[in-house]
């Protein structure tokens, strides 16, 4: 395995962060939105809730500059579609509202546009100073990418996923809507929270030192761990919000492990991320088993081991799994030619990098065999 260059730590983390159910009006009630684009989500639901906090100020999304964001993850194609539609704007704030998908295919249609993503190999040239940026405003419609917090942003090149890294990526204002989850599936929700609890054990045992990224991957699991499966509360899902916000800034910082590869590399298959970490979180934790943060981290949060931690967060893992068809991605994990593919996959991934243990391919074919064992079980 690759030896993972590292400095001092830093904490990159957005400028302001908004808060609670409701607080999807402070952008309404932002200055300068007539010189303000949106990249809006193509959820219905997304749009209703929007459009009503704006109507309440007056106001309509058909009088502002929007742009609905095509069906999939952020492509070549959608990318350059959203640079076309920045191509005659100076735009002095950016707003991204909708799921991880929407906040990284905002920024990096940004970068296309402006000349300074290589859509090859995802680096980042440095903007000129010269050259005004607009900030950034990101809203997340759901609890799990962290999307909102990073200075990644993700999209697909050539059947692989490619991350591409700045500091420019860091939003200025981050609004938390609980609101947002109000509709959401059960399944759908708990693939978001699968998402979060990854975020979370993957960078506080990731080999990257950075004591306060680590703090928030414990308040995050914290946070799911106390409302992510019990009985809705009033504030459950503004929580829950927290927590993927939380979750974003110790990945972000800290980067993550084999289970973000694996999610990473099924992709190509139609796994959405969320659901390829809910299935695939069991198996983490078992090929990390021997790592002594993930001990500490179940101490952390009051339970006894990795055991203990696991039976915890089975509901929401549960959840995620029971009752969808997995049937293709079983044919899938279990043929050879594709186990191969997937196992290189995983192997070249850079989130293996951090993983807190080596694993070579004996460790990698094992933790395809768990998550093929998970889903069978399923």
């Amino acid at each position: 395995m690759a030896k993972l260059r590292i400095s001092y730590p830093s904490l990159r983390q957005p400028g302001r962060v908004t808060l609670g159910s409701g607080s999807i009006k402070t952008v309404a009630e932002a200055d300068g939105l007539q010189d303000t684009v949106f990249f809006l989500s193509s959820r219905n639901e997304v749009r209703v809730a929007v459009d009503a906090a704006f109507q309440k100020r007056g106001l309509s999304l058909g009088e502002l500059q929007v742009c609905t964001k095509p069906p999939g993850e952020p492509s070549l194609e959608i990318i350059e579609f959203g640079a076309d539609f920045l191509a005659n704007r100076t735009p002095r704030r950016i707003v991204g509202i909708g799921g991880g998908s929407v906040m990284d295919w905002c920024r990096l249609a940004w970068a296309h546009q402006q000349g300074l993503l290589s859509t090859t190999s995802g680096t980042m040239e440095v903007p000129r100073l010269d050259k005004p940026r607009p900030a950034f405003w990101l809203i997340p419609t759901t609890c799990g990418t962290g999307a909102e917090a990073a200075a990644v942003a993700v999209y697909s090149c050539g059947g692989r996923k490619v991350a591409a890294v700045s500091d420019v990526f860091v939003a200025e204002q981050v609004v938390l809507d609980g609101r947002f989850l109000d509709r959401i599936p059960a399944g759908a929700l708990a693939d978001s929270l699968a998402d979060t609890i990854s975020h979370a054990i993957e960078s506080y045992s990731s080999i990257v030192p950075n004591t306060l990224a680590k703090e928030a991957a414990v308040s995050a699991l914290r946070l799911v761990l106390e409302h992510g499966s019990n009985p809705p509360d009033p504030c459950r899902n503004d929580r829950l919000m927290e927590a993927g916000y939380l979750g974003g800034v110790a990945a972000s910082n800290c980067s993550v492990g084999v289970i973000h590869a694996f999610a990473h590399t099924v992709s190509r298959y139609g796994v959405s991320h969320g659901h390829a970490n809910a299935i695939s979180l069991g198996a983490g934790l078992t090929v990390n088993a021997a790592a002594p943060a993930l001990q500490s981290l179940a101490h952390r949060v009051g339970l006894n081991g990795r055991h203990e931690l696991m039976e915890r967060l089975q509901p929401i893992v549960n959840s995620a799994i029971v009752g969808r068809d997995h049937r293709q991605l079983l044919a899938v994990l279990t043929d050879e030619t594709h186990r191969v593919d997937i196992v290189n996959g995983i192997r070249s991934d850079v989130c293996l990098r951090s993983n807190p243990l080596p694993l070579g391919d004996p460790e990698l074919r094992a933790f395809v065999d768990h998550v093929v064992e998970g889903l069978s079980r399923a």
